[in-house]
C-alpha cells in the first residue's frame, strides 16, 4: 500500500472534509476561510462534498473546485453522514478534519488540531468548540444560554480536556479524528435519521467503545446560523429525536424511557440554575428543554407505532 501524502517537513497531513447542502450563500465564505490555514499548503488539501444540492452549490462548488488543493464532489441527496463518508473515502491525509457549511475556522484551526495529535499520539480523535458570532453573543439570550452550556455543562471552556466519550470533544463542526480509526469503525452511521444531533455522537461512541482516546483543544469555529428562537426550539425539537434515536440503538428502551424522564424533569432545575436572575435566558432555556423533550417523546411514539 503506497505511503499516504505527508507535508514537506514530514508533518502529519490532514484532509479537512466540508458536507454541504444548499448553502450556496455562505460557501465561498467558509472555503475560503478554512483554506487560509497558517500550515503550508502542502500539508492539508480540502474535499468539498455536495449532497445533491438544488440551489446554485453545483456551479460555485465546481468553481471553488479549480482552487489548488481543493476537490469538489458531487453526489446524489443521501444526508450528510453519507456526504461526510465520501469525505473520508476520499481522503489522502492521516487526519480527517470537519466543519460544517455554515461555520468559519480560524487560520490556526489545522495547526492547533495537528499539534494536539503530536503532543498526544495516542489519541483517535481532536476537536474544539463551536462559538457565536461576538455581537450576536452579545445580543441574543440563544447565543448566550449555549455559550453557558457548552462551558458549564459540558466543559468546552478555555482549557484542554483530554477523556474518553465524556470528552467535550466531538461535533463534526470543530473536530477530527485518525484516518484509520474511522474506517476501522466504518465511518459514520448513514442509517441515522437526519437530525441535528445523534450520527457524530454515535461516531465518537463506536470509537470510544473500542478504547478510543479524544482530546479537546480551545479552538474555537464560529456557528453562522440564525439564533433567532423561533430556530432555536426547531432546532431543540429535532434534538430531541436525534437524542430519543441514538439512545434507543445504544441503550434499549429502557434507557430512552430513563432519559425522556430527565428531559421532562429538566425545566424544573431552572430555579437553580446560574442564569435564573436572566429573564430572558431562563425563558429560552425552559421553552428549549420543553422542545427537547417533546421530540424525543414524538420520535418514541413514532418508533412505538
Amino acid at each position: 500500500m503506497p505511503r499516504r501524502p505527508r507535508g514537506r517537513d514530514g508533518t502529519v497531513k490532514l484532509s479537512i472534509v466540508i458536507a454541504t447542502h444548499n448553502r450556496a450563500a455562505l460557501l465561498e465564505r467558509v472555503v475560503e476561510a478554512a483554506l487560509a490555514q497558517t500550515l503550508p499548503p502542502d500539508c492539508f488539501e480540502l474535499i468539498l462534498v455536495d449532497d445533491g444540492s438544488t440551489d446554485g452549490t453545483e456551479a460555485l462548488g465546481a468553481e471553488l473546485g479549480q482552487r489548488p488543493g481543493v476537490r469538489y464532489l458531487r453526489q446524489p441527496n443521501r444526508g450528510v453522514a453519507a456526504a461526510r463518508n465520501r469525505g473520508i473515502a476520499e481522503a489522502t491525509g492521516d487526519v480527517v478534519a470537519f466543519t460544517d457549511d455554515d461555520c468559519l475556522v480560524p487560520s490556526d484551526w489545522l495547526a492547533r488540531l495537528a499539534d494536539g495529535y503530536a503532543r498526544h499520539p495516542g489519541v483517535v480523535g481532536v476537536g474544539g468548540r463551536l462559538v457565536a458570532p461576538p455581537e450576536v453573543l452579545r445580543a441574543r439570550a440563544v447565543a448566550r444560554l449555549e455559550d453557558h452550556v457548552a462551558r458549564s455543562v459540558y466543559g468546552a471552556g478555555d482549557e484542554e480536556a483530554l477523556g474518553g466519550f465524556d470528552c467535550p470533544a466531538g461535533g463534526t463542526n470543530n473536530m477530527s479524528y485518525r484516518r484509520a480509526a474511522l474506517l476501522e469503525v466504518g465511518g459514520f452511521d448513514e442509517g441515522f435519521p437526519p437530525f441535528v444531533w445523534g450520527e457524530d455522537a454515535d461516531l465518537k461512541l463506536r470509537l470510544a467503545q473500542r478504547g478510543g482516546r479524544f482530546l479537546y483543544v480551545p479552538v474555537a469555529v464560529i456557528h453562522l446560523r440564525d439564533y433567532g428562537l423561533r430556530a432555536f426550539l426547531r432546532q431543540s425539537w429535532q434534538r430531541g429525536r436525534g437524542e430519543a434515536h441514538f439512545r434507543l440503538k445504544h441503550e434499549g428502551r429502557r434507557g430512552g424511557r430513563a432519559h425522556l424522564t430527565r428531559l421532562c424533569l429538566a425545566p424544573l432545575k431552572l430555579a437553580a440554575s446560574p442564569f435564573r436572575r436572566d429573564p430572558a435566558m431562563r425563558a429560552v432555556a425552559a421553552s428549549g428543554d420543553l422542545a427537547l423533550a417533546a421530540g424525543c417523546l414524538t420520535y418514541r411514539c413514532r418508533k412505538r407505532a
